[in-house]
């Protein structure tokens, strides 16, 4: 084992317990578990690559795929990738990142914005945070000053869509690319169920092997002049009429059906005038065009911070005075009384709230809860604030918040209907223990078959101690899915004796991971006021 793979292994590493694994699912315990067995994992990973077939074969992964809402009607294909098998796929890619990002049209050509390969690995950071959206759209706003139309399109599905045999061609033309790329093109081949297409949504390993395969379309269109800059499936085309427009729209089409067995999305593909452009765009990336409203003055505000930054308390004081000069909870209201919201609008308003005066963050939280029907898509977000906020809330909006989303499970709400949803859900019941809560979640464990809410409601009993519903699901291990098998072991240390019997008993059929989580369970159930983090 090389000294550079055991660093792209351990940048992988640092890369899901400083950033989370996806965007899309709730953060999962084993990242606690990544994060405190750095090196048991790092070990095993290096292990997995030198005798990878036999590791492969003898416990393969295991990934929840699920559909997330992304509107009322709209869903997309998510996936939350096994823990493992995920840091061991980011590893492999990052091992050949610095080839990927040189095969790339480099990015002082100011065409291709997206995840462009930060060479420092600092921080578990993998992407460069001086090149992303906000300079893709600046640029096409500059763009659009010299030419009268612009086409704006993106790809139809395109993770789900991407060609297995497209990305093994691109791999295969990068140096020394071996034994990454058949290590890569195993993992996508069981991720895919042996079809010859798809990669996993939201994870940064596919976001850089997808990066790969639409260079190779990329450089099709600057070989044949095309002036165009892309972010990510987004494009921006750039012509100065619109029979040219119609003309480079059909050659992208055709190249992408073509070779890549890909298609333009229908309902977002445009042709706009410049001025159109310009107009729709540009108050995105310039909150100076309107420096007195108080969306822009939102959308300027980073509402993320760090809390182990030396200066964190200051940082957080800042950012809390800068949003008390914005009407956050008039702006809510003024969104939820639309027939339609603005997603992304409303999406920073509801992760806005956490970080309001108490007083303030009562009513925006429970104005949240009443308008959680309009809220569908974004009901994520909206869980992460409510849990977030739970407690600095009085009993009676606790008690409130509870009583809606029982609501909603027992009367088989569409908005908790989805399996992602009520992942969610259960993490805020997990924030309070009583007896109609205990009664929800056994309602949610019993619909939903997956794994996604069965590994979290174990860990609420866990957490809440419930022997009787622990000692008997804990029966059923064997035949348990590996996220539920993984819940289980952890969940063994809060049943006595007849957890620490249960464990002597079935060692012998806990895989090589497996036994890292039973030793964290043990000493992080041995600390003084551990608690169990769901």
């Amino acid at each position: 084992m090389s000294i550079a793979t055991k660093y792209f292994f351990n940048a992988a590493l640092r890369n899901v317990v400083e950033h989370g694994d996806t965007d899309i699912f709730p953060f999962p315990i084993e990242n606690h578990i990544l994060h405190d067995k750095c090196k048991e994992v790092s070990d095993l990973l290096r292990k997995a690559r030198s005798y990878f077939s036999k590791c492969f074969a003898q416990y393969p992964p295991s990934h929840i795929n699920t559909l997330a809402p992304v509107s009322l009607t709209g869903f997309r294909s998510a996936t939350q990738q096994d823990p493992f098998w995920n840091v061991f796929l980011l590893g492999s890619s990052l091992s050949i990142a610095p080839q990927i990002e040189a095969a790339r049209i480099p990015p002082d050509k100011k065409i291709i914005f997206s995840y462009r390969y930060n060479e420092s690995l600092s921080d578990g950071k993998l992407f460069r945070d001086d090149i992303g959206w906000s300079d893709f759209i600046r640029h096409s706003v500059s763009m659009a000053e010299r030419f009268k139309y612009v086409v704006v399109c993106d790809i139809a599905d395109c993770y789900q869509r991407i060609s297995h045999h497209r990305l093994d061609n691109a791999l295969e033309q990068l140096a020394d690319h071996e034994p990454a790329r058949s290590h890569i093109m195993k993992v996508m081949k069981h991720f895919s169920n042996t079809k010859s297409y798809g990669l996993p949504v939201g994870g940064p390993a596919a976001r850089m092997l997808v990066e790969l395969v639409l260079n190779l379309t990329d450089q099709i269109l600057l070989s044949h002049q095309v002036q165009f800059c892309r972010y990510a499936d987004d494009y921006h085309i750039f012509v100065d009429s619109y029979d040219k427009a119609f003309e480079r729209l059909h050659f992208m089409s055709d190249k992408f059906l073509r070779n890549d067995g890909l298609t333009l999305q229908k309902s977002k593909t445009r042709i706009m005038s410049s001025a159109e452009f310009k107009s729709a765009y540009s108050h995105l990336v310039d909150p100076e065009q309107d420096t007195n409203s108080d969306v822009q003055k939102l959308f300027a505000l980073k509402l993320r911070y760090d809390p182990y930054s030396a200066n964190a308390s200051e940082e957080y004081a800042e950012l809390r005075k800068e949003l008390q000069k914005i009407d956050i909870l008039g702006l809510l209201n003024r969104e939820l009384a639309k027939t339609r919201v603005h997603g992304a609008l409303t999406k920073k308003l509801i992760a806005a709230v956490r970080h309001l005066e108490t007083s303030v963050k009562t009513n925006a939280v429970l104005t949240l809860v009443d308008n959680m029907d309009a809220l569908y898509a974004l009901f994520p977000v909206l869980a992460v604030t409510i849990k977030t906020c739970l407690a600095d809330l009085s009993e009676a909006a606790r008690q409130k918040i509870g009583e809606a989303l029982r609501k909603r499970v027992i009367g088989e709400s569409y908005i908790l209907n989805n399996e992602l949803h009520a992942a969610y859900a259960v993490r805020i019941f997990s924030e309070m223990k009583t007896a109609d809560n205990f009664e929800v979640l056994v309602t949610l464990y019993n619909r939903f078959r997956g794994p996604l809410v069965r590994r979290d409601v174990i860990l609420v009993m866990a957490k809440w101690r419930n022997y009787p519903f622990l000692s008997d699901q804990i029966g059923e291990y064997t035949g348990a899915s590996p996220w539920e098998r993984r819940a289980l072991i952890i969940a063994s240390y809060f049943m006595g004796d007849s957890g620490g019997h249960w464990r002597q008993s079935m060692v012998k059929q806990f895989n090589p991971f497996e036994l890292i989580v039973r030793d964290w369970a043990a000493e992080k159930y041995g600390q003084s006021g551990w608690s169990l983090p769901i």
